[in-house]
């Protein structure tokens, strides 16, 4: 199992960075054919809306077919995606491109934690869920940075066509480990749910709504961060800054708070997380002291960045016994996703009418809000399923 870990390791990073590094071609492709802000923010949001749209039929296909023989099918969706971006000389031909990336972007999620999941150590479930989430930012920074470097040195349609072919290569990698190991396939066959009988269940229904409500209060901060900034008079140049700390807390965060969950109830280490997250925002909208401000964004982001291994432990916690892993955290990644997209359209609006100070104040508020179902969630029984009628 450790080596199907550490393979399913190294395919989050080139997940998570190859997603960053084709946005970051959009500047590059906007100025050579033209388009204009509303064109690039469309290809966008493909790749968010992807995982809206195909969190459930990955969680169903994933059970079907095994999770793991379905994963590789991401990874010929991001090589036909950047080999046919490379190509496109029309919008048109960009949408569809998009669209074909986004489907590997979009599946990548809810399959890949149910198999960590499913080929994790209970006891250490928290650290490999914060060793996980902590390997897309690596990839995310690493190949990220990168990729403009490229862009410039050899043209972003070269540039494509070459992260098509580390694509294919990965996944030539992948098919060949697999067939090699030639084991038996984790999936249960036998047993299944559809999607209303999971939810039925109490508790999965409670960690559900506790991520829902998590990232509503932590998915935009990063986003809504540097216009508080300026609002505190900032030095612009210093923006980038900021924005550093807090990344660095979200690496900390993941690693630090996952193996926190394991060692500790898995609920409290949530529960004080979130409750100082609505503090350290609130400290964070009152700071005017450059060095604090720095201080507050590091911890956020590890509080922020911290509880999503934790809550995922939650999520396997309240269905390990109905092994039905791949559907469990495609609806988990679908309810994720939907808060994920609701948070900057939330939070912006809250801004617009009543400033940026008071949306931050609306994201503490959520955090204290998901503190509830968390609190619903440590006193719901463990053995059995508990459902909803």
């Amino acid at each position: 199992m450790k080596n199907k870990l550490i393979q399913l390791f190294t395919f989050h990073f080139f997940n998570d960075g190859f997603l960053a590094s084709i946005i970051l071609f959009l500047p590059f492709i906007k100025q050579n054919l033209n388009l204009n802000l509303t064109q690039v923010g469309f290809l966008t949001s493909i790749l968010s809306l992807s995982g809206i749209v195909l969190a459930l039929p990955a969680g169903h296909f994933g059970h079907k077919i095994g999770a793991l023989k379905f994963l590789s099918f991401a990874l010929f969706f991001y090589a036909a995606g950047f080999v046919t971006v490379g190509f496109s000389n029309s919008f048109f031909l960009l949408t569809i491109s998009f669209i074909i990336a986004s489907i590997g972007f979009g599946i990548f999620h809810p399959i890949a934690f149910s198999l960590v999941s499913k080929w994790s150590d209970p006891k250490k479930l928290g650290r490999a869920m914060g060793d996980f989430t902590a390997m897309g930012d690596v990839g995310r920074i690493m190949l990220s940075s990168i990729a403009p470097l490229i862009i410039v040195a050899i043209g972003w349609r070269n540039t494509s066509f070459f992260y098509g072919a580390l694509s294919l290569f990965f996944l030539s990698l992948i098919v060949f480990f697999r067939n090699k190991s030639n084991s038996v396939s984790l999936d249960n066959k036998k047993s299944e749910m559809n999607f209303l009988q999971l939810i039925k269940n109490k508790k999965f229904f409670l960690a559900l709504l506790t991520s829902f409500f998590d990232n509503l209060a932590s998915s935009a901060l990063f986003a809504f961060l540097p216009f508080l900034l300026l609002k505190r008079n900032i030095n612009p140049s210093l923006l980038g800054l900021f924005a550093g700390a807090f990344l660095v807390g979200n690496l900390l965060g993941k690693v630090g708070l996952g193996r926190l969950a394991d060692k500790f109830k898995n609920t409290t280490v949530f529960i004080v997380a979130e409750f100082l997250m609505a503090v350290f925002i609130f400290l964070l909208t009152v700071s005017s002291s450059q060095f604090l401000i720095v201080g507050f964004s590091i911890i956020l982001g590890i509080l922020t960045a911290g509880t999503i291994p934790v809550r995922t432990t939650f999520i396997s916690e309240s269905t390990h016994h109905l092994n039905q892993h791949e559907k469990v955290f495609s609806i988990s990644s679908l309810v994720a996703t939907l808060a994920t997209s609701l948070a900057p359209i939330v939070l912006g609006r809250v801004a617009d009418l009543y400033g940026i100070i008071n949306a931050f104040y609306a994201a503490a508020l959520f955090a204290i809000l998901a503190l509830i179902p968390a609190f619903l969630f440590s006193k719901s029984k463990n053995n059995k399923p508990s459902l909803l009628y």
